[in-house]
């Protein structure tokens, strides 16, 4: 099942990492005093010793009615991240408040070594104010498209989209070349 899902989101698929259980998994995660809702793209520390393991793909942060907090994998594409010689994946989950903001974390794990390797990790902003709009894996490298606030119709809502580019070098993710701006098409899913 998890295999067809990433197929079906357009991810490449490789044998080594069909394995690795990204549904019920452990990822590192702010602690609670850090959980604001975030208005731009920041890359994560690496050093947060704060998790959490996602169960069936959920990770309930208050067992309230109804339900409070919750992360969700939203996302699991394999392809050439940090080398065209090995396929790597990036995972998305969403933080949805149980009120009107969300927004997304998304892990870049290396499987050089066989098993999966965090080598990144950053946090969108929420909805319209640069939250996550398209995320591709470049040959190699991440492209990461994030709802431009400039061009908002609502607070939900944005006519544009801006697109940061970056390489992976000497063990890090980098922006490779200057911001693009977009059009949102309204076929597209928010990510």
């Amino acid at each position: 099942m998890a295999c067809a899902a990433a197929a079906a989101l357009g991810g490449q698929r490789g044998p080594a990492n069909q394995n690795v259980d990204f549904r019920n998994f452990t990822y590192p995660f702010p602690a609670k005093d850090s959980r604001r809702m975030p208005g731009k793209l920041a890359w994560m520390s690496m050093n947060i010793k704060d998790s959490v393991t996602l169960m069936n793909g959920r990770y309930d942060f208050e067992k309230t009615n109804p339900p409070g907090p919750i992360l969700l994998l939203t996302r699991v594409e394999y392809g050439y991240l940090t080398s065209e010689k090995q396929l790597d994946a990036v995972v998305v989950l969403e933080y949805e408040t149980g009120g009107t903001p969300w927004w997304n974390y998304v892990y870049a794990f290396s499987f050089t070594s066989g098993s999966p390797k965090l080598v990144g990790w950053f946090h969108t902003g929420s909805r319209a104010y640069f939250g996550l709009y398209r995320l591709e894996i470049g040959s190699p490298g991440l492209i990461v498209d994030l709802l431009d606030p400039d061009r908002l119709t609502a607070s939900c809502c944005s006519e544009g989209f801006v697109r940061f580019n970056y390489s992976f070098r000497n063990g890090y993710f980098v922006q490779s070349g200057p911001k693009e701006f977009g059009t949102v098409e309204e076929s597209k899913p928010r990510h």
